[in-house]
């Protein structure tokens, strides 16, 4: 289906605004999400750092090299450049304030509380429980399993 389009869902799509469709484009690939998740989780590194990391051979510089343009074009990662003690290079890469919202965001999105209150629509109905109770369970694969315990109010 890549390269259909109509109006429809253009309009749609264009309702996203710019930053966010370049925040999605440059984490649409293994190599710029593996980037962008190596300086979240280690902080401040240099071109020969996140290649040593992620295990890239220098024939393939000019793969992360592109990556990391997309990632900077996104407002994901920012480029430093700094002579430091003890560092052989001049130049540093990082996540940026933007960066980590949207990483801090996406990681909040998927937990799930231990425990609140829920309202549930269903056909017009309300069900509301409370003193819910919701437990992980191991998940195997990309199945989540979830104990949900509750009391019925009405």
């Amino acid at each position: 289906m890549k390269g259909y389009e109509n109006k429809k869902i253009k309009a749609y799509a264009d309702e996203m605004p710019a930053e966010l469709r370049r925040v999605i484009d440059a984490l649409n690939s293994d190599i710029g999400l593996a980037t962008f998740f190596v300086l979240f989780k280690y902080g401040e590194m240099s071109f020969s750092q996140i290649m040593n990391e992620l295990e890239i051979p220098p024939h393939h510089s000019s793969k992360l090299t592109y990556h990391i343009k997309k990632l900077q074009k996104s407002a994901l990662v920012k480029n430093e450049y700094v002579k430091k003690e003890n560092a052989d290079g001049y130049s540093f890469y990082d996540i940026t304030e933007f960066g980590e919202g949207i990483i801090n965001n996406l990681m909040n999105a998927i937990r799930v509380p231990q425990s609140s209150n829920l309202s549930m629509h269903t056909l017009g109905e309300k069900i509301t429980f409370s003193q819910i109770e919701i437990t992980p369970l191991k998940s195997e694969g990309s199945d989540c399993n979830f104990a949900v315990k509750g009391v019925f109010v009405s």
